[in-house]
Order: structure tokens, then C-alpha cells, then sequence
């Protein structure tokens, strides 16, 4: 029973940390994207440049820190290393730069290649957790078929209205903006069924916008209770080792009696 102790503890301590750091991770995930396709399709200044690198090795070093961190809590590191493959690309591939082999720029543009790859990996596995976990996977695949739903409709309804919309490219940056209640009123339906489809997908949107900021609030909040709920456990695990040893006090004198 002992030796499941450390275990046990190392697997929650490693459930929190995970807990802890992967929203902050999945947005420094999805910043450093455009920071590594950035120089390779514009033309940035020399004092640009300078700040892109300084950003990009905070991230690393935060990159660094939590794959640090997970392995030495994870209790099996090598399967948790191999299951996070990513983890350990993004944290390696930037040493591998001044090697001379990698000094071309073919080799240059396959590191950034491969580090683009690595943080889309993260992201990707990050937010399909995210996701999951609190619900949002079906309020976002609501939202997708509701908006290529209501796009292709309203296109339908639309094209032969002499109205605003008359391509399906128009319908679908409509149905965007309406079913996310931005709203620009550029474009329009202008047939009774076409506004009938806005209708439903302001509607829509309200809810999904609703059921997103109420589980953004319930993953605070849950945040919160999981912290409680490990005080706890650690008050009732130092209880029952008080417990076994007054358990194991009193046989002993017990014994002694004897």
C-alpha cells in the first residue's frame, strides 16, 4: 500500500500541473504560429526581428519549463516523452540551429518547418482536450454546421433576389458574421426566406456564444474546486498516516505488555 502512495501522488500532482498550465500553453501555442510564418512571408525591420526572436525564446523557455515540469512528475517519463513527441520537438529543435550542418537556409526553412509542425501538434491536442473536456467540441460543430448550412440556404434563397449576396463566397463571410452577432450590415438578405435563415442563425449564435462564456466560467470555477478538493485529500492522507501510526503505537506497546 506504501509504495502506491508516490505514485498516486505524482499522477495528481501531474493531473493538476497539466490542468494548470494548458490554457496559457494553447494561447502561446497559437501565438507562436504566426511568429514562425511571419519572416517567411513579409518583409520585417532589423528592430521587428530583434523582438520576434526575444518572443520566441520566452516561449521556448515556457515550453521548456512545462515539459520539464510534466516529466519529472509523469511516473513512466520515457512512454509520457514518446506520447508527447511534440512536446519534445519544440523544445530541441531550436538547439539544433547553430549546428553547421543546419546552416543553410533549405535547412533553416525545414527546422521552422518542422517547429510550425510541432506547435500545431500541440494546439491541436491541446484544444481537442480543452474542448472535450468542457462540452465545446459540440457547440463548435453546431456552429460550423450551422454556419455552412446557413450559407449554402441563404445562397439559395439569395441568388436570384438581385439582393446584396449573390455568390456563395458573400453567403458564407455572411453567415459568419451573423451567426457570431458581429453583424457589419455590408451585405444583407433581401427575400423573406433569406431573412428567415438570419433569424435562425442570430438565434443560434446567441446560444452558442452563451454556452461558451458559461463554460469558460465553469472551467474557472472548476479550477478552483479541484484546488479545494486536493486540500482535502492531503488532510485526510495526513490523517490516516497519523492514524496508522498511532495504529502501529499502540500494538507496539501492546506487545510490550505482553
Amino acid at each position: 500500500m506504501s509504495s502506491r502512495i508516490p505514485l498516486q501522488r505524482s499522477e495528481e500532482a501531474l493531473d493538476r500541473f497539466t490542468r494548470a498550465t494548458e490554457l496559457p500553453m494553447l494561447l502561446l501555442a497559437l501565438a507562436m504560429i504566426p511568429l514562425l510564418v511571419a519572416p517567411q512571408l513579409l518583409e520585417l525591420s532589423e528592430g521587428i526581428d530583434r523582438t520576434i526572436v526575444a518572443v520566441d525564446w520566452f516561449i521556448w523557455a515556457a515550453f521548456a519549463f512545462e515539459l520539464g515540469t510534466k516529466t519529472y512528475l509523469a511516473p513512466a517519463r520515457r512512454r509520457f516523452l514518446t506520447r508527447h513527441w511534440y512536446d519534445v520537438l519544440l523544445v530541441l529543435v531550436p538547439f539544433l540551429r547553430p549546428l553547421r550542418v543546419v546552416r543553410s537556409a533549405r535547412a533553416l526553412r525545414l527546422l521552422r518547418a518542422v517547429r510550425l509542425l510541432a506547435f500545431a501538434s500541440r494546439l491541436g491536442q491541446t484544444a481537442r482536450t480543452v474542448l472535450t473536456r468542457h462540452r465545446l467540441d459540440y457547440a463548435l460543430a453546431t456552429g460550423m454546421i450551422a454556419v455552412l448550412g446557413g450559407a449554402t440556404a441563404v445562397y439559395y434563397f439569395e441568388r436570384n433576389a438581385e439582393g446584396s449576396i449573390n455568390d456563395f463566397g458573400t453567403a458564407l463571410w455572411w453567415a459568419i458574421v451573423t451567426v457570431t452577432t458581429v453583424g457589419y450590415g455590408d451585405y444583407s438578405p433581401s427575400s423573406p426566406a433569406g431573412r428567415g435563415v438570419a433569424v435562425v442563425l442570430m438565434l443560434l449564435g446567441i446560444g452558442l456564444f452563451g454556452i461558451i462564456a458559461a463554460n469558460i466560467a465553469a472551467f474557472f470555477i472548476s479550477n478552483e474546486d479541484d484546488g479545494r478538493n486536493n486540500e482535502l485529500l492531503e488532510e485526510m492522507r495526513a490523517l490516516r498516516e497519523q492514524v496508522a501510526e498511532l495504529s502501529s503505537l499502540v500494538r507496539a506497546s501492546q506487545a510490550g505488555k505482553h
